[in-house]
């Protein structure tokens, strides 16, 4: 009866950790990679640059490099997961690095090197999203927890992403920014 009970609970945990498995995966570097090229006809790449910075910094990122046509932020989006006895829920933050390129009516965006960064006091830091277990262990975070902060990532990743694409849009469709007139 031990023994099924024991196999049972290892195939939760595996079945569990394989949910996670929807985040973008790069085949070059094997890192969870958000990558896309996005049009922005008829924007100036001075313009464009302006409009990433202020939401950059609407969204709280952190200037780190600046070089011609890249602008590299240190980013993070907030996730919260149980807590390991399941009595309350721990805030914590996955930090990022968010590196944007920007040409002549278009521009790349490039999110990676995701680390989940818990609560010091608990010392339930997860490391590297593509890490299969927490580094902290399971004695400091379940890995139902671990799935649920890869999966508020994805959404957070996605929303945030979506929300940089809408403000560009909303600038490029603003008929005060046309200069063909």
């Amino acid at each position: 009866m031990k023994h099924i009970l024991l196999s049972a609970l290892i195939l939760l945990g595996i079945s569990a950790t394989s949910f996670a498995q929807n985040l973008p995966v790069d085949a070059g570097t094997g890192k969870i990679t958000y990558l896309e090229v996005v049009d922005a006809t008829g924007v100036k790449p001075v313009d464009l640059t302006k409009v990433v910075k202020d939401w950059a910094t609407k969204q709280g990122f952190t200037l780190k490099e600046e070089a011609g046509d890249k602008l590299v932020y240190d980013a993070s989006t907030s996730v919260d997961y149980p807590n390991i006895n399941g009595s309350g829920t721990e805030k914590s933050l996955v930090t990022f690095s968010l590196s944007i390129f920007i040409k002549d009516g278009k521009y790349r965006y490039i999110a990676t090197d995701f680390v989940h960064a818990g609560d010091i006091k608990v010392k339930a830091s997860g490391g590297k999203l593509e890490n299969v277990s927490p580094e902290c262990g399971a004695t400091k975070m379940t890995s139902k927890s671990w799935v649920m902060i890869k999966n508020k990532t994805n959404s957070n990743l996605v929303a945030l992403t979506g929300d940089l694409k809408r403000v560009v849009k909303e600038f490029q469709n603003d008929p005060a920014n046309k200069s063909d007139w």
